[in-house]
């Protein structure tokens, strides 16, 4: 499904999923499983062309953008959200405890803690990042599957740090296969190293991402996380109105959700709009049906 995306396209994604959207600054969107068509720009553009296609967890099939809450321009690159497949093979068949740690997949969300730094800090492959500093829930892949996706409502939820962070994925390429990814937001691109004795200059999407980012005085940014078909059959309908939860939505919906929560015995904190950690959890009991 191929659709478009500009800054009304934004607004009302965000006010379907329940989501306030920040009133100034850059803010970031990742559409997992939905790719920007070619050409992909080199800076920022009024509008960006893309299409759904099903995760392989080889190649990058993501879109990962910035969105200038000023002027209204959009900038999108080729990414990943999902970690590659072979780390999801190495966590899955570690014995005992150990089975699924190491790699995982971000659950769909509003995240507002992403802050400059670094990946692999201190390492001689270290480079300029946004680095995670707070807690999401995440969820670990106990298998993996010949066919399908590897993560789904059923795989084991946990919620905390796992220090996924959003850098470059050491790909210039979306049609190659590989990236580097154990579960971080990951831009096709190649970083500089400024501590390898062959470090080269920020390479490909990546280099237009961070220059875009890194002009800007700001140091903190939120991300919008989301499936990328739902997004696409959220534009593409013709009611408008469509409405949707994930962590992190607000709003008369959530107390809604919290309310049906509470009489089913499964939430016991407050009717507050907040699909906060409490509620997503009860709410990941009914295996979102509730």
């Amino acid at each position: 499904m191929k659709f478009t995306l500009d800054a009304a396209a934004l607004e009302r994604v965000f006010e379907a999923w329940n989501v306030p959207i920040p009133e100034k600054g850059l803010v970031l969107f990742a559409l997992r499983g939905c790719k920007p068509l070619p050409p992909v720009g080199m800076g920022w553009t009024k509008s960006v062309r893309l299409e759904t296609f099903q995760p392989d967890f080889v190649h990058m099939r993501c879109t990962i953008g910035i969105w200038d809450r000023t002027t209204g321009r959009v900038f999108a690159a080729p990414g990943s959200t999902v970690p590659h497949r072979d780390n999801i093979k190495k966590a899955a068949t570690r014995p005992g405890k150990m089975k699924g740690r190491g790699t995982n997949q971000l659950e769909p969300g509003f995240y507002t803690d992403l802050t400059k730094g670094e990946h692999l800090q201190g390492k001689p492959q270290g480079h300029a990042a946004l680095r995670q500093t707070g807690y999401r829930f995440y969820r670990r892949a106990l298998a993996l599957p010949k066919n399908g996706s590897p993560y789904s409502p059923k795989s084991p939820l946990f919620f905390g740090n796992p220090y996924d962070n959003l850098h470059c994925a050491w790909n210039i390429d979306p049609a190659k296969d590989g990236f580097r990814s154990a579960g971080c937001v990951v831009v096709a691109g190649w970083p500089h190293s400024p501590r390898l004795p062959d470090a080269v200059p920020n390479k490909g999407s990546w280099k237009i991402f961070h220059d875009l980012l890194y002009a800007a005085p700001q140091k903190k940014f939120p991300l919008l996380l989301l499936p990328g078909d739902a997004a696409a059959k959220t534009l593409g309908s013709m009611k408008g109105g469509d409405k949707h939860l994930l962590y992190g939505s607000r709003g008369e919906a959530v107390k809604a959700l919290q309310r049906r929560l509470v009489a089913r015995g499964l939430y016991k904190g407050r009717i507050n709009g907040i699909l906060g950690v409490g509620t997503y959890r009860a709410w990941n009991a009914t295996g979102f049906s509730a």
